[in-house]
């Protein structure tokens, strides 16, 4: 899978994303020099994730298509475009497995020419087949409308079929299998959007960096600023590992200590007293409770 992450900040007047670069080829995971954020418009990107991200690109580039020469884009039109995109690709591919098969296309097979001619059963069986496909790909999308107010949605089928859900409020929102630690982490922090720039920014590298934990997820990281018609600052991937990441490690949450293992033991009762106590023993360069 992966961790796509995105936080609106400094009032609504930036947005920051962060992506790792992992990528599966069946059995084999890599992390080439590869980005999973798209420009779709000059006030919009969508960063990727899933299974199977292939379908991901010919829907981001109609979106493009879509949008192009367009001056000020809303949200509703970002949404909108996004999900017609998104649904005209996944239409495409149940045609091209279940109809394209059977000399059929999707008007034919809906119109009066395929009347008599499909069996009954067959058309529940096809029909169900094609209502139920759903693409293993989620879109991430962030940007600004014309008034310089950024915004946040996203669009898969694994909620909604593909209707995109805005994240303005709590105003931050994670894709892939690791969006579950980064989601945690970031309302853990109280990210919003209100924070300064430079918070934020820290905010949603510890959200990725705690999405590393699930499986799918890389430890390289794209880490970029956006700010509506400013050049996007994009933080090197050495600043992220040498400073942000090593943040990470040092605010992260401690392991238990001597002195909590003396207010675990302490814990006493006429049942609570038949419980074994704990200590630490030093294994192997490190710290391991074990059973007294």
């Amino acid at each position: 899978m992966t961790c796509c992450v995105a936080a609106l900040c400094d009032d609504r007047k930036a947005v920051v994303l962060a992506a790792d670069k992992m990528i599966g080829l069946g059995m084999i995971e890599s992390e080439p020099s590869i980005s999973k954020i798209f420009k779709i418009h000059r006030d919009w990107w969508v960063m990727l994730a899933g299974n199977d991200i292939a379908p991901a690109f010919d829907i981001v580039d109609a979106a493009k298509r879509k949008l192009a020469g367009k001056k000020d884009v809303d949200v509703d039109l970002a949404s909108r475009t996004l999900h017609e995109c998104y649904v005209t690709k996944r239409t495409a591919e149940a045609e091209a497995q279940f109809l394209t098969p059977l000399g059929w296309t999707l008007q034919s097979f809906n119109s009066n020419q395929s009347t008599g001619v499909i069996p009954d059963a067959t058309r529940v069986s096809v029909s169900n087949r094609i209502q139920n496909h759903f693409l293993q790909v989620s879109l991430l999308a962030a940007g600004f409308d014309g008034s310089g107010h950024g915004h946040i949605f996203a669009v898969d089928d694994y909620d909604g079929r593909g209707i995109p859900r805005r994240t303005d409020i709590p105003g931050y929102h994670a894709i892939g299998s690791g969006s579950q630690g980064a989601t945690y982490m970031m309302a853990w922090r109280e990210l919003s959007p209100k924070l300064p720039i430079r918070e934020a920014l820290y905010y949603v590298t510890e959200g990725k960096y705690f999405g590393e934990h699930a499986s799918g997820v890389g430890t390289r990281t794209d880490l970029f600023i956006l700010r509506f018609r400013k050049p996007r600052i994009k933080i090197l991937e050495k600043t992220v590992d040498e400073k942000l990441m090593k943040l990470c490690e040092a605010l992260e949450p401690r392991r238990v200590r001597k002195n909590a293992i003396e207010v675990l033991n302490s814990i006493h009762g006429t049942l609570m007293d038949t419980v074994p106590k704990l200590r630490l023993e030093k294994e192997n360069k490190s710290w391991v409770i074990k059973v007294v």
